[in-house]
Formats: C-alpha cells, sequence, structure tokens
C-alpha cells in the first residue's frame, strides 16, 4: 500500500500517524458539536484534554511493550527501559490508548459529578468515526492485517511491517465497512424507535456490535500478537467484553420494551 505519505531527508511522515491525526482532529470536532448538543458541560472535554491524550499515549505504550515480550525484553536490562522510550518504533496498542483514554475522561466526568451514560452517548459516534478513519491508516500502514487469502480482493503488501509476502485480507476494510454499516443503522434505527433516547443506549449499541464484529474478524487477523494456548489473546478478551455488554443490551431491551410497548 502507501505506509509513508512523503519522504525527504531525515523527514518521513507515514500514512499511519497521518490518518490517526485526522481522526482525532475530526472525532474532537463531531464530539464537541455533540456534546453541545446534549447539553453538558462540553468545556470538560476542552480543559482536561491534555490529561485524556498523555494517558492514552502512556497506556497505548506499555500495553504495546508488555504484549511483545520477544521484541522488547527477551532479557531485562538497561535496555529494555531505552526501548520502552523509543516511541518512534510505532509500538502503539490501540486499546491501550482507548482504555487510557477513557479511563481518564471518566474519571473527570464523575468528579464532575457530570452524567455519565449522556457524555457516554455523545461521544459514541465520534468514536465510531475516528475508528472508522484510524482503520484506513493501518490499511494503508500495513498494521492489523489479515492472513493469507486467495479471494478477489485480497491484498499484497510489500512493507517489512507484513509478516506474509502473499495476498492477505483486507481486514482493515472489513473494519471500516462494519462500522460503517453500524453508523447506517443506528441512524435508521432512530428514525423508527425512541430506544436510543434513553441515556446509555446508543453506547451499548455501538459497543455491543462492536466487539461482536471484532471477535468475528479477529479470526481473519494475521499480524502478531500474544497467543494463550494457541488462539490470539484478543479473542477471549472480545468474546469477554462482547458477553459481558450484550448481557446489559439484552436488558436495555427489555426495560425499553416493557415501558414503551415498543421494539427495535
Amino acid at each position: 500500500m502507501i505506509p509513508i505519505l512523503f519522504e525527504s531527508g531525515i523527514i518521513s511522515i507515514q500514512s499511519l500517524w497521518v490518518f490517526c491525526v485526522i481522526a482525532i482532529l475530526v472525532a474532537g470536532y463531531l464530539s464537541i458539536k455533540r456534546l453541545k448538543r446534549r447539553r453538558v458541560d462540553f468545556t470538560l472535554f476542552i480543559k482536561h484534554s491534555s490529561s485524556f491524550f498523555i494517558s492514552a499515549l502512556i497506556l497505548s505504550r506499555v500495553v504495546y511493550f508488555i504484549g511483545h515480550p520477544d521484541t522488547y525484553f527477551p532479557t531485562f536490562d538497561w535496555r529494555t527501559v531505552k526501548n520502552f522510550f523509543s516511541i518512534w518504533d510505532q509500538g502503539f496498542s490501540f486499546w491501550g490508548a482507548f482504555i487510557g483514554f477513557f479511563g481518564m475522561m471518566s474519571y473527570h466526568i464523575k468528579k464532575a459529578g457530570e452524567p455519565f451514560w449522556k457524555w457516554m452517548d455523545a461521544l459514541s459516534v465520534p468514536t465510531m468515526v475516528g475508528l472508522l478513519i484510524g482503520y484506513i491508516g493501518t490499511f494503508l500502514g500495513g498494521y492489523a492485517y489479515g492472513i493469507p487469502s486467495d479471494l478477489p480482493w485480497a491484498i499484497q503488501y510489500e512493507s517489512f511491517n507484513v509478516r506474509y509476502t502473499v495476498p492477505v485480507h483486507p481486514t482493515q476494510i472489513y473494519y471500516v465497512l462494519y462500522i460503517a454499516l453500524l453508523l447506517w443503522g443506528k441512524a435508521k434505527l432512530k428514525k423508527k424507535t425512541e430506544f436510543f433516547k434513553t441515556d446509555g443506549n446508543t453506547v451499548i449499541y455501538f459497543m455491543t456490535s462492536f466487539f461482536f464484529g471484532s471477535f468475528l474478524l479477529e479470526f481473519l487477523r494475521g499480524d502478531d500478537t500474544l497467543l494463550i494456548l494457541g488462539w490470539r489473546l484478543p479473542l477471549f478478551i472480545y468474546a469477554a467484553v462482547f458477553l459481558a455488554l450484550g448481557f446489559k443490551f439484552i436488558q436495555r431491551i427489555k426495560a425499553y420494551k416493557s415501558k414503551d410497548n415498543g421494539s427495535i
């Protein structure tokens, strides 16, 4: 694909980071607009944004570092510490960043006494849009790629990031299409039901659906990760989160039906 958009001398602009920046800017803009619309104290988002991003950066690096022990610390010595701070190797975990960002945000939301579920609903759509843009970046950069495939739409990378020299599943594009489907589906359902007017239902819908799709797509992933009993670690994580959220989602559907005699 196009891992590097521009290179001149020591300057190298990589597509992954360009799309990550675009994703953050677009998601941030949409977040402020939606927070204003929901009439919450959106200045909290701006006031503490630096702590959100610092937490995301640190935890992203920590999770990636721990998840790749063979690369970073086959033996623990001073070089292990040096490698941790060598962030130019692009070793970052999306889920580490996600947990760091939303963990710190949740702390400030609850500390300020703000309505937690209203905030999460407002941020759910921007988060999905940001993910969609981010996966385009991973596609161009050769990250989060799939296993070998002989399907007509399989793609072949010529990048050191990809361990396969044969065509692979474009799992990043699968994610883009799936997220787009979730956004479209929510927009269509919103016109037919008042289910999403209850605080928390929007974010539960998105998260349950997203983790279910992530669980299925994980079977097609070919990039390196930790293995447990020969299975990819994210499979267990996605399954556990999906089951927990799915149970909550079903509860909310039942509550909506019993209250309004509606259906979704």
